[in-house]
């Protein structure tokens, strides 16, 4: 027996022994579920996948995008880049038995949010899921109650750079139609509970509910129309924490701006507008970034004409296409045409737009996912 653990020590002797450098760069080639199954080699691979190398070989940013039928399941993942990549799978959620059925509804920073039903539910009746499919945790979370007689849309808020923990927002409106907030509810995994406030917002305020949020300097951003009684309107962004108590309002970079989606990139929200110049039949697309977020300053970082887009003349939003992201780290623009079912990206350095891929599905919702790698104590199960 010594001799042969003799043996085994004298030939591990014989193998260099890596730097950390050389390490890292194997490691940072790997898949996500594969480099958080290597933290299980060694205690210097976990601390060097858990401190170095996932702050600075893999830094958050955006490695592609879910598409989601009317269904709510995630029925493929597209890579931007044109790598090769494994597919982001949730089927470890499929196989817990406390787990029924369950549908995407956003991202945030890593972590995904599902809604969570019973079988044969036409609403969540069992609250939400949310998990990271990088490190395959995951928790529950209780509904906030019924109430038959409001829709919700529900947002998810995280920032691992503030906190470990994530916040939920529960907006309730009469209607789809009609995006008027009547009561928001909050829910942090910090206390795991549900609070209730009735709205303060005002009912000439229409928030684009349907549209994705964004999440800049701690708040929830979404787009908002606010109507006068003369008839005119004005795009706005609407503001909320958390805790659903600040609700703040950003004017749009001008008054006559037509809002297509509102985002963050580069740590600074945006804003997409389409405008049009009817007198010569055309239309372009201009991204704005609100340069300073407290003093309201928006400034133009791009305009682009539909027919380079597009290759016509005029289209509109969320008809023809819909933006789906600006890349978090450059000025890449993602967007998905629907009467040929293409994804499609524009760079606004190089005014080069790119095929991504052909969906050829039907009309479904795209969102992006920004990988997370550490485990967090928010999310108690694991596969």
């Amino acid at each position: 027996m010594d001799r042969h653990n003799a043996k085994r020590r004298a030939a591990a002797a014989a193998v260099p022994v890596l730097p950390d450098d050389a390490i890292v760069d194997i490691l940072a080639r790997l898949p996500a579920k594969s480099l958080c199954r290597s933290k299980c080699v060694s205690k210097p691979w976990r601390d060097l996948i858990a401190g170095r190398l996932r702050c600075t070989s893999l830094p958050q940013t955006l490695a592609g995008f879910f598409c989601t039928g009317s269904d709510r399941v995630v029925g493929r993942f597209v890579n931007p880049s044109g790598r090769s990549v494994p597919f982001v799978s949730f089927a470890f959620l499929g196989k817990q038995p406390k787990i029924q059925q369950f549908g995407m509804i956003s991202s945030c920073n890593g972590l995904v949010l599902f809604g969570h039903r019973q079988f044969g539910d036409s609403y969540d009746t069992l609250g939400y899921i949310v998990c990271n499919p990088a490190t395959e945790q995951w928790v529950a979370v209780p509904s906030s109650g019924e109430d038959e007689g409001n829709c919700k849309f529900t947002y998810m808020m995280f920032d691992p750079a503030a906190s470990p923990h994530f916040q939920l927002v529960e907006f309730w409106t009469p209607t789809y139609e009609a995006s008027v907030v009547e009561e928001v509810h909050t829910y942090s995994s910090e206390t795991g509970v549900w609070s209730k406030r009735t709205s303060t917002w005002d009912d000439d305020e229409y928030v684009a509910f349907a549209a994705r949020g964004a999440f800049v300097n701690g708040m929830l951003h979404l787009s908002a129309t606010r109507f006068f009684k003369s008839g005119k309107h004005r795009e706005l962004i609407v503001a909320v924490d958390g805790e659903g108590k600040n609700h703040t309002v950003i004017s749009g970079p001008k008054e006559d701006c037509n809002v297509a989606f509102v985002t963050e990139s580069q740590g600074c929200l945006h804003f997409v507008d389409e405008h049009k110049d009817i007198a010569r039949g055309m239309a372009e697309l201009s991204i704005w970034v609100l340069q300073d977020y407290y003093a309201e300053e928006w400034v133009l970082k791009h305009s682009v004409s539909f027919l380079h887009l597009f290759g016509r003349m005029d289209c509109q939003a969320h008809f023809d296409y819909n933006v789906i992201a600006i890349h978090p780290d450059r000025n890449l623009i993602f967007f998905f045409q629907h009467w040929d079912l293409k994804l499609k990206s524009y760079d606004m350095d190089s005014q080069e737009v790119c095929i991504i891929r052909s969906l050829g599905v039907g009309r479904q919702t795209i969102s992006p996912y920004v990988p997370y790698f550490a485990e967090s104590p928010a999310l108690a199960s694991k596969h």
